[in-house]
């Protein structure tokens, strides 16, 4: 008989995988995700981006753009924890863990980026356990 099984272990976790779908795109609401904005897939319904856990660094940032986010996704958005060697360890389907992604009631992402591709915004310690909750 096969079974599945919870093992415990400890990992380093270095990246977080942020993937969202802004509620607007475009330039008519105050809550909107610009059409040019850095990471917008070409599908024009998607922003995703890989941050580096500890220091808030995005991966692949165009160098000399800062910008700002404040958008609406309304529990759309899929934002997933990776080890040092590249696996997934946890993922959240829905609502904006603000431990670690910063915005407010859960259904807004906001981050202000540097030049350089850091959240400024981005939490000191930032706080992985909605990720590993036991609630239903």
């Amino acid at each position: 008989m096969k079974a599945k099984i919870k093992i415990e272990k400890e990992v380093e976790i270095t990246k977080v995988h942020i993937q969202i779908q802004p509620r607007y795109i475009g330039d008519s609401h105050d809550d909107d995700m610009p059409s040019d904005f850095p990471g917008l897939c070409s599908n024009k319904q998607t922003w995703a981006a890989v941050v580096d856990i500890d220091t808030g660094i995005i991966a692949s940032w165009p160098q000399g753009i800062a910008r700002k986010m404040h958008v609406k996704v309304c529990d759309a958005g899929l934002y997933t924890l990776f080890d040092a060697d590249g696996n997934s360890v946890a993922r959240i389907d829905g609502y904006v863990p603000h431990g670690v992604v910063p915005g407010s009631y859960g259904d807004y992402v906001e981050l202000t980026i540097d030049e350089n591709g850091k959240i400024t915004n981005w939490p000191a310690k930032p706080d992985i356990s909605e990720f590993f909750s036991d609630e239903c």
